[in-house]
């Protein structure tokens, strides 16, 4: 039987991959929107559609990893750094919640921080339907661990 542990890193993992994953189709499908998003939180003016779409590569490729539980240290703390990343440039929103201009969806980002933080620390008790798992790599196949 499984443990409830495991369950809820499996639950984790998936939901996260796929929160990242339509995060990722989005900057191939909306490059304009996604040029937008860069130049207004990032400080990145004029992001082009290819590297819009390259980035959404990369970020498919790394969801897709975090899902089927593959180079965990790798790809949740790549995941780990993308939403990071994402959460600090909306700063202003999550401290000021109520402000005028803000928006209170940005608060979301904050549970998904500390669980996608408690998913990379205990990437190693991450084995349930894990690929990694499958493939007998377990623990020694993390780089980085």
């Amino acid at each position: 039987m499984n443990s409830p542990v495991k369950i809820a890193l499996l639950s984790v993992r998936v939901t996260f991959g796929l929160f990242l994953l339509a995060w990722a189709v989005k900057k191939i499908v909306d490059t304009e929107g996604t040029s937008g998003i860069f130049a207004k939180f990032y400080g990145i003016e004029g992001l082009g559609a290819s590297s819009s779409m390259i980035a959404g590569g990369l970020q498919i490729a790394v969801s897709v990893a975090i899902i089927l539980g593959l180079f965990k240290t790798v790809s949740y703390g790549a995941g780990l750094l993308i939403h990071g990343v994402s959460t600090v440039s909306t700063a202003s929103h999550i401290l000021m919640p109520l402000a005028e201009g803000s928006n209170l969806l940005f608060m979301a980002g904050l549970p998904i921080m500390g669980a996608i933080l408690g998913l990379f620390l205990a990437r190693h008790e991450d084995t349930l339907l894990s690929l990694d798992s499958a493939l007998g790599r377990g623990n020694a196949a993390t780089v980085g661990a």
